[in-house]
């Protein structure tokens, strides 16, 4: 790992916040509505530098792969679906996955594999590839990267991710519910047992 190039994704990160911020009172001022609270300010970090642990409670927006546009993502399994989507449509990567299929455990259940049988809550990622969702945000975001991710030698340093701490106003169409609450709402959601994109 290139720990100068972290450092400068660290800074462009940094910068990125601070920019934000300032874009919002701008805004704001410039609107005429003056709150003092930063609540409703997007965030953006790189999956490689941020950790799962201060993911736990946010609300997730939006996913990039390398720079190009966002793709709307409204809930964390919604995040590890369209990773492992877009990291699959590599054929090598696609093989690996595949390969690893069944032999990507947790401590009582299949992580990877290629039924949705043998899941809680599986997240369709191809044909005969399912990831396991039952997860809170962090121990879901640390099964993805150090059990399936990095033993299938993705560079997922490129990959960032979009967005709000908890207490913050939600979106338009994302409900502002505490992260358990959430992943509660996502089953109830669920009309079939996989999800599908």
């Amino acid at each position: 790992m290139n720990y100068e190039q972290l450092i400068e994704e660290l800074r462009e990160e940094m910068l990125q916040l601070v920019n934000t911020k300032c874009d919002a009172l701008l805004q704001m001022y410039r609107s005429g509505e003056m709150r003092t609270d930063m609540k409703d300010t997007i965030r953006e970090s790189s999956l490689i530098t941020v950790s799962p642990a201060e993911l736990k409670g946010k609300r997730p927006l939006a996913v990039q792969f390398a720079p190009g546009e966002w793709i709307e993502t409204p809930t964390w399994r919604k995040v590890a679906q369209r990773i492992l989507q877009t990291c699959n449509e590599q054929p090598d990567i696609h093989e690996r996955f595949m390969e690893m299929c069944g032999k990507v455990a947790g401590r009582w259940r299949t992580i990877l594999g290629s039924s949705p049988e043998e899941m809680d809550v599986p997240i369709k990622v191809d044909e005969e590839l399912y990831f396991e969702g039952k997860f809170d945000t962090e121990a879901m975001l640390n099964m993805l990267e150090k059990k399936v991710l990095e033993p299938a030698g993705v560079d997922y340093s490129s990959i960032k991710i979009r967005y709000m701490a908890k207490g913050q106003e939600a979106a338009k169409n994302i409900e502002d519910v505490p992260e358990q609450d959430a992943l509660e709402h996502e089953e109830q959601e669920q009309h079939a047992p996989v999800q599908t994109m």
